[in-house]
């Protein structure tokens, strides 16, 4: 994917619990607690350079492997 992320945003990514919208804003999955976003450096006011080629997989990483339990993150 390209993407340069911390290992902990990383991790995170690759599981699932956050993944960025088509104008690299953070899209933070409401599974994970709040209570977590400190200890795992996390701010809903993060976002992300992306290349218009990300696109693509950014889409397909929101629909397919963000975890999520309500609504619609895009």
């Amino acid at each position: 994917n390209g993407l340069l992320l911390c290992i902990n945003h990383d991790a995170l990514f690759d599981k699932g619990y956050i993944s960025f919208n088509e104008d690299g804003k953070i899209i933070i999955s409401d599974i994970l607690p709040k209570s977590y976003y400190k200890s795992l450096n996390i701010q809903d006011t993060m976002s992300i350079n992306l290349r218009h080629e990300q696109g693509q997989y950014m889409e397909f990483h929101r629909n397919s492997l963000l975890k999520y339990s309500k609504g619609d993150f895009d």
